[in-house]
């Protein structure tokens, strides 16, 4: 691999032509993947902000006449023909990375999958979508994750790989909105964000506390956006269902919340993952009860209230609910989240990594 001499993220002496490559089955889906949305689109707008050519396509849309500097796959899986290609972006001199935020590539451990656990989909189908990520990785010697413990993961399955950890960051289109909440004390709206059909028994975990929480408190709503299987025994208008909206539309819905939710079964799937949820209801200034994730962690002076079962979620939204309480976790929250989850520090961090002067420890 022809390591590239990069700039630092301040300067503009050296400006590179970046392409951030989906590998997902539709080619016409992709930007509506909020993972692609998250781990590409929004380094790639900060990029190009800082002068870098940046092109965001799916790999099979690639042309001979295309040329890169570096090219980023986005959760590759390998076949023939995209073996073939990556042969040919490294022949022309292109950096190569690939980018995961999930632990889909460890097919010893895809009986943890969302899809598996929830029913969702076969494990032999599964495994063997893993085993197809695991070979494409191995395709790699520089791979971008999420997380810490994704990192570690990676490392154990690929030892001689470098790793970078990229936190997911407040959204590019995000920053310079204006932040005003909308929630009252009065009519508490609690917010759940389920992106994908495979968090059924993530609800559960806290489906009991919610319920008691309902009960207590007749004024109090619950608003699911996304697909969910789920039955709650509560007064009649207390509980809404809406469909997914895309990522544009994300910040109508969480910005009314009170207090967002983000429950999580334990397993090596959801110990890996991000906590992006909290991140986002937190930058519009509401707080979210969630599984203590390890990624969480950096939030817990940002919104983050851990809470293991349905007993402790219920005395987090009870807790939250004295005006004093409420009123110290959501000061300047905001502006808090911002710092912790910055995507112009992930740039320079992917400007270097690229550049091969730093990694993840």
């Amino acid at each position: 691999m022809v390591a590239l001499k990069v700039p630092p993220a301040d300067s503009r002496a050296s400006l590179l032509n970046i392409a951030f490559l989906a590998c997902n089955r539709n080619p016409q889906l992709f930007w509506r993947d909020p993972s692609f949305v998250y781990r590409c689109e929004n380094l790639g707008l900060a990029l190009q902000k800082l002068g870098h050519r940046v092109t965001w396509l799916h790999w099979s849309k690639l042309r001979p006449g295309q040329r890169f500097d570096v090219a980023v796959f986005h959760r590759p899986r390998y076949s023939l023909i995209w073996r073939s290609l990556l042969w040919w972006l490294r022949r022309q001199g292109t950096t190569v990375l690939a980018e995961v935020d999930d632990l889909i590539f460890d097919p010893q451990l895809s009986r943890y999958s969302p899809g598996v656990v929830n029913a969702q989909m076969a494990l032999a189908k599964v495994t063997r979508q893993f085993a197809e990520h695991a070979a494409a990785l191995a395709c790699f010697d520089r791979v971008s994750v999420s997380t810490d413990a994704l990192a570690a993961h990676v490392r154990r399955c690929f030892p001689d790989v470098a790793v970078l950890v990229l936190p997911n960051a407040v959204h590019m289109s995000w920053r310079d909105a204006k932040r005003d909440c909308g929630a009252t004390l009065d009519q508490p709206v609690v917010t759940y964000f389920p992106g994908t059909r495979s968090h059924d028994r993530d609800f559960d975990v806290y489906a009991s506390g919610i319920e008691s929480f309902l009960h207590a408190n007749p004024r109090a709503r619950l608003e699911v956006t996304g697909p969910l299987r789920f039955d709650l025994r509560a007064r009649q208008g207390q509980v809404v269902h809406h469909e997914k909206v895309p990522f544009a539309a994300f910040a109508e819905r969480v910005r009314t919340a009170w207090v967002n939710l983000a429950p999580l079964e334990v397993t090596p799937f959801t110990q890996c993952k991000s906590a992006l949820k909290v991140l986002e209801a937190g930058f519009w200034g509401t707080p979210t009860v969630c599984s203590p994730l390890p990624d969480a962690e950096r939030f817990l002076p940002c919104g983050a209230l851990f809470a293991s079962d349905a007993e402790e979620c219920l005395a987090a939204l009870q807790n939250l609910l004295v005006p004093a309480c409420y009123a110290a976790t959501t000061h300047e929250l905001s502006a808090r989240v911002l710092a912790q989850a910055d995507v112009w520090r992930n740039a320079d961090a992917f400007l270097q990594f690229v550049e091969g002067k730093s990694c993840a420890a």
